[in-house]
């Protein structure tokens, strides 16, 4: 029985090699790309050169004033949302507070009503 298994094993501990295939490609290899988008990408190209200074700045300044709006909706959702969340949280601690303190002032109340009740019943006798 232990025969068997070591031969197996001892088979596939040994080294091979394996085949490779190698294949030529031509001296200029392109990818292929849809004749539209090279058009489009080499168009913003030439527009990126042709760009002057002026442009250029203009251009950041607009990026610039974009992203800072958007941070600045950002901030301004982001504290709505914490005074939101705040302000459930107050009103649940207020709520377990209230409802924490309440057994123990009816539990007085109740005793004071009964309290008055059996003075009243022995005031009458």
């Amino acid at each position: 029985m232990g025969a068997p298994e070591n031969e197996d094993m001892k088979k596939k501990k040994q080294k091979s090699s394996k085949e490779v295939y190698f294949s030529v490609l031509p001296d200029r290899y392109e990818p292929l790309e849809e004749e539209e988008e090279e058009e489009e990408r080499k168009e913003r190209k030439e527009e990126r050169r042709e760009e002057t200074t002026e442009e250029r700045r203009q251009r950041k300044e607009e990026k610039k004033r974009k992203k800072k709006n958007k941070y600045k909706k950002y901030r301004k959702n982001v504290g709505k949302a914490l005074r939101f969340s705040w302000r459930c949280l107050m009103l649940g601690l207020q709520s377990m507070t209230s409802s924490y303190t309440s057994p123990a002032s009816a539990a007085v109340a109740v005793v004071t009503l009964a309290d008055a009740r059996r003075n009243a019943a022995a005031n009458r006798a």
